[in-house]
């Protein structure tokens, strides 16, 4: 039998999106075990991927590869990982548990890839690592997808307040959203035949969002990505580019499934960067992400919105989503949690709640088998010696 973990710990979690902005590490300390915990917010690190960017881009855009240039991917993006997490974690203490989400390079479900090879970073820091966490959830009959609303809860729940229907939105490469309804705020839970699970916890997929924004800045700006949105601040949103796109998200947003692979709206792009002024298709996009996630924020019916993700830092996206929904919106940094920081703290939370037992998804949100199961491959250092 394990040892019961320690009531505080400090956990680390690592990602990088699908947006391929940079490695993302949080270190936290949890308080508390289980759905008991807590987590505050220790430090906040993002590396640049450099080159390797474009390598990943290609795998995830379904480029051809052989065997042997994956296998170096994986490591490379690992020791990459690894330097990342050192890094962060210079004055952190004993670290007990790391959580990485690694890259996506495919997601269509049954299927999902998050490519990176954990053992060096087991080696490294001579503690349990956890990563794959989506594959158990897509075992059991799930999308695999979205995986964070449990952790939303653990971070974002309200305590010693008037409880009011909070949306927090992730505005990556695919918005996601959680919504947390009056009652999850309470902390009460509802019993399952293994189990318990907060109340009033939902979440779902929405459109793309970043992956089409940056693929009109990589198309007709020569850019990464619209930084401070200046190009669609500057641009008109053109109705005869807005509206087929707004289309093509509606779909997704209906299509209540987990989006990924083939769902990034790139023909879109390619129809129109002939035809409309760069400013112009880069406002065209936003006005359409932001109607879409609009209408999903208006039918969950939620009192206050709070963003998350890269997209929270463009202010034309965030404003035109502001202008599409009927709540206030809101930086999610008013809450505590930094926005560049919310994922990979949420991946941090994911991994401890792994390690105590529970299951990380909802079969209500990934429509896996009731009760879901415990996530996670584990990469122990046992046997391992430091370098």
């Amino acid at each position: 039998m394990s040892p019961a973990p320690p009531s505080r710990r400090t956990v680390v979690g690592a990602m990088t999106g699908t947006s391929l902005d940079a490695i993302d590490v949080a270190v936290a300390t949890i308080e508390g075990t289980g759905l008991g915990m807590r987590a505050r917010l220790r430090r906040h690190r993002a590396t640049d991927l450099g080159p390797l960017r474009d390598d990943l881009r290609e795998a995830a855009c379904g480029q051809p590869m052989t065997a042997q240039r994956f296998a170096g991917l994986a490591g490379t993006l690992g020791r990459r990982y690894e330097a990342a997490i050192a890094a962060a974690t210079e004055t952190a203490g004993p670290i007990a548990l790391i959580a990485v989400h690694g890259q996506t390079v495919f997601h269509r479900p049954p299927f999902s890839w998050q490519l990176i090879d954990p053992t060096r970073i087991a080696r490294r820091f001579g503690c349990p690592v956890v990563s794959d966490l989506r594959q158990a959830d897509l075992a059991a009959g799930g999308e695999g997808a979205p995986i964070t609303p449990l952790a939303d809860w653990v971070l974002f729940r309200a305590e010693g307040e008037t409880p009011r229907a909070r949306a927090i939105v992730n505005l990556g490469g695919f918005c996601n959203v959680t919504v947390l309804k009056k009652e999850s705020h309470e902390a009460t839970k509802q019993r399952s035949d293994e189990g318990e699970r907060p109340a009033g916890v939902s979440g779902f997929d929405v459109c793309a969002c970043n992956q089409v924004l940056d693929a009109v800045a990589r198309a007709v700006l020569g850019t990464r990505f619209d930084e401070d949105g200046q190009a669609a601040r500057r641009g008109r949103a053109v109705a005869d580019a807005v509206d087929p796109l707004h289309r093509l998200l509606r779909e997704q947003r209906l299509g209540a499934r987990s989006l990924g692979t083939g769902d990034e709206a790139l023909g879109w792009v390619q129809t129109h960067r002939g035809a409309v002024a760069p400013a112009d298709l880069a406002a065209s996009a936003v006005a359409a992400v932001a109607r879409c996630i609009g209408d999903s924020l208006d039918d969950a019916a939620v009192d206050e919105v709070y963003v998350a993700g890269g997209g929270a830092r463009n202010p034309a996206l965030v404003e035109a989503l502001a202008g599409h929904c009927r709540a206030p919106v809101a930086r999610c940094d008013r809450l505590g949690v930094a926005v560049e920081a919310r994922e990979s703290l949420a991946m941090a939370v994911l991994g401890a709640l792994s390690a105590d037992g529970v299951a990380i998804t909802l079969p209500s949100v990934t429509g896996c088998h009731d009760p879901a199961p415990v996530a996670g491959r584990w990469c122990l250092p046992s046997g391992l010696s430091a370098p």
